[in-house]
């Protein structure tokens, strides 16, 4: 589903939340207004980690926090249920935001790739976001490539 974005291009960028170091990295375009309508359903998936005094995973919780990033990543890459917009690392948290046409198909693509995986510490949230503010707020304000 990837091809609802103009150019592809992501980007790496990092705030602070709570005195902590969040890094950040999302895409940089936005898809048309009709895209973004179909495509309204938000999924966040969080995985909350005890990490380092930074924020930041400590090796055990990359190395986890890996497995499952690449698992979900090699699912959605070319698949038309779902597309990736971001992902945030810090403050002890790592999330990942994506978008669908339906959840429950994303659902269960979500638990094929994971078949055969460890049951990861993770909270799914699903919300209605036609405008796409999930990704928006995480853009650069008056950016040139996100139209």
């Amino acid at each position: 589903m990837s091809s609802i974005f103009p150019g592809d291009m992501w980007a790496v960028g990092e705030t602070r939340v709570n005195g902590l170091s969040v890094i950040v990295r999302f895409r940089t375009g936005m898809p048309s207004a009709p895209d973004r309508q179909i495509h309204e359903n938000l999924i966040i998936i969080s995985w909350p980690y005890t990490g380092i005094e930074s924020g930041m995973p400590n090796d055990e919780d990359k190395q986890h926090t890996n497995r499952f990033e690449e698992a979900i990543e090699q699912a959605f890459e070319n698949s038309p249920v779902g597309v990736q917009v971001a992902c945030m690392t810090g403050n002890h948290l790592k999330e990942w935001r994506y978008y669908t046409d339906n959840v429950e198909t994303f659902l269960d693509a979500f638990n094929a790739c994971l078949a055969g995986h460890p049951v990861y510490p993770i909270n799914l949230r699903m919300f209605k976001d036609p405008d796409w503010n999930a990704l928006s707020e995480l853009q650069p304000a008056g950016s040139e490539q996100i139209h």
